[in-house]
């Protein structure tokens, strides 16, 4: 199995204003390494390979889409997920809402007329976020966001909490994955989409993000659009999904030996703080910031190393 996989070079920030003061100069930055090079010596102990067991395979005719599941964040729609992907749920479904610099949503479309699955649920409580009395460790940003009291990263996810650090969720960033519902909150369950467009953060704590697409976001951008905000018929047959799959029930062979960049380790602050002051010979000025969701996390084919 071939895999066509987005090299990521980036990192994450937010949306506000910072004053001017705060905006440093080419001068003060000119020794900064840049972020590509910054991602072409960080060490070994820097990544980590990409847990297949918290993986899904999106099969397309077109190819392959991989995402990784964030079971810390949403660890009930994780595992019925995977649980209904066992099933078979969403073998022979397509993507049947595909709004243009929006989402790419799918599954079954009519999932009530499903019969009742061996195993996970056809409807689940949401995850919106998740109540910790003990902090997650983060990467943080350090800028003001408007929908969020602090963002950061963890385990390689774009994540927002709380001023008491107690309330934790996954931000609407390009290539998040999350469920769709009706207006229940506890409505969705197979209804599955993907941001193919600009961060949606007004999205953020109105449905529940699990899983971020890591490879093969080319084939979920090649997906017929749909003619109207709200979807349409006219791609129902068109955006076939073929098979999801859990990726530790796959073959090795088919499986994507993908490395991610550790969010907790230095290369990956270093790496913040460089796409914050860009330098080069290009950049004429450097603001000292960066937003939420401008760049995802680096990633790489271990085949590579």
């Amino acid at each position: 199995m071939k895999y066509s996989v987005l090299i990521l070079c980036g990192t994450l920030g937010l949306s506000s204003c910072i004053s001017k003061q705060d905006v440093k100069t080419l001068a003060e930055i000119e020794n900064h390494k840049t972020p590509y090079e910054i991602v072409d010596e960080a060490p070994t102990s820097d990544w980590r390979d990409l847990d297949q067991e918290y993986s899904l395979y999106i099969k397309l005719e077109s190819g392959m889409v991989v995402v990784e599941l964030a079971k810390d964040y949403a660890p009930n729609h994780v595992e019925n997920t995977k649980a209904l992907a066992r099933e078979g749920v969403f073998d022979n479904t397509s993507f049947y809402r595909v709004i243009d610099g929006f989402v790419a949503q799918g599954g079954p479309m009519n999932p009530e007329k499903l019969t009742k699955p061996k195993n996970g649920k056809l409807s689940i409580e949401a995850e919106f976020s998740i109540k910790t009395e003990k902090p997650f460790d983060i990467t943080p940003i350090g800028e003001i966001d408007g929908y969020a009291d602090e963002t950061g990263f963890y385990n390689g996810f774009a994540v927002g909490r709380s001023a008491d650090k107690k309330d934790n969720w996954l931000l609407h960033c390009y290539g998040a994955f999350a469920m769709g519902r009706a207006n229940d909150v506890n409505s969705g369950g197979t209804e599955l989409y993907a941001v193919i467009g600009n961060a949606q953060r007004y999205l953020d704590k109105n449905t529940t993000v699990f899983g971020r697409v890591v490879a093969g976001m080319e084939h979920l951008q090649a997906l017929k659009r749909s003619s109207g905000l709200n979807g349409s018929v006219d791609v129902t047959n068109e955006n076939k999904i073929i098979s999801i799959q859990v990726g530790s029930d796959l073959n090795e062979s088919e499986q994507l030996q993908l490395q991610i960049m550790d969010t907790a380790s230095q290369s990956f602050k270093d790496l913040i703080q460089s796409r914050k002051n860009r330098r080069g010979e290009w950049f004429v000025d450097a603001k000292n910031y960066i937003d939420a969701c401008s760049v995802p996390v680096p990633s790489r084919l271990k085949s590579n190393q």
